[in-house]
């Protein structure tokens, strides 16, 4: 397939691009970012529609990892506003001109984050009601999120939306105490390939088109519950064990 990767300097745009080397990949950041396999690269922003539309082209699928760019405003208003034009404004631009674009695949990367404020004794699931906190890092993935799905409601095409967890790598956390939120990339990549090989473009009903999964590492006693990410074939390797044995 040729898929364009969004958030692509980033370090989770990078663990998508390794996950998905077999494929053609095109990587779009706000920032330079290495070519990788037979692709190529685009530097521009998703609030720029026409930057937007040339990277589009082509493609057959979009992966929208939803990771800000590395420069944000210094201003915590100016921030703030930023964030919240790129998870709305910048989504909807972007799966607006990967439709018209002829794409039949797009991935969603939200959070996990929005289920904080739950008690940890808890089991959650996808029918779980998020309650998102008044941040806006948390509060702009949710209302990515919520555009991203509308793409399915209106359209053709197979949207997979992925709230995923703290994003870690183990190898660099041993020692500490794990949190429940904890994902290493290298299994948040494995779940954005997995969410590619999804196909529902041509199902009636736009909730078969539509599918949101949680994604985090399999640990003992969990918060977030993984068992529908399993049907994807999702398995995580990077799991804590040695943190649990601390």
């Amino acid at each position: 397939m040729e898929i364009l990767i969004t958030g692509a300097a980033s370090r989770l745009g990078r663990a998508v691009a390794e996950a998905l080397k077999d494929h053609t990949l095109r990587l779009m950041d706000e920032s330079p970012v290495e070519a990788s396999g037979d692709g190529d690269t685009f530097e521009g922003s998703l609030l720029d529609q026409d930057a937007v539309w040339r990277a589009v082209r082509g493609m057959d699928a979009v992966v929208h990892t939803g990771e800000p760019p590395q420069k944000l405003p210094e201003s915590d208003t100016e921030r703030e506003k930023h964030l919240l034009e790129l998870a709305t404004r910048g989504t909807h631009q972007l799966f607006k001109a990967g439709v018209e674009a002829g794409a039949k695949r797009f991935v969603y990367g939200g959070t996990l984050d929005l289920f904080r404020s739950y008690p940890d004794d808890v089991y959650i699931s996808e029918l779980w009601k998020p309650l998102p906190e008044p941040d806006m890092p948390a509060m702009s993935r949710y209302l990515g999120e919520h555009t991203a799905r509308e793409f399915a409601r209106d359209y053709m095409v197979t949207v997979t939306g992925l709230r995923l967890g703290e994003l870690v790598c183990e190898d660099e956390v041993t020692g500490q105490a794990p949190d429940l939120l904890w994902l290493d990339y290298r299994d948040a990549a494995q779940a954005f390939r997995l969410a590619l090989e999804r196909d529902a473009s041509d199902q009636v009903w736009w909730t078969s088109r539509y599918a949101m999964y949680h994604i985090c590492a399999d640990l003992e006693n969990p918060k977030y519950l993984i068992n529908q990410a399993r049907g994807l074939g999702y398995a995580p390797a990077h799991n804590f064990a040695a943190n649990w044995q601390e």
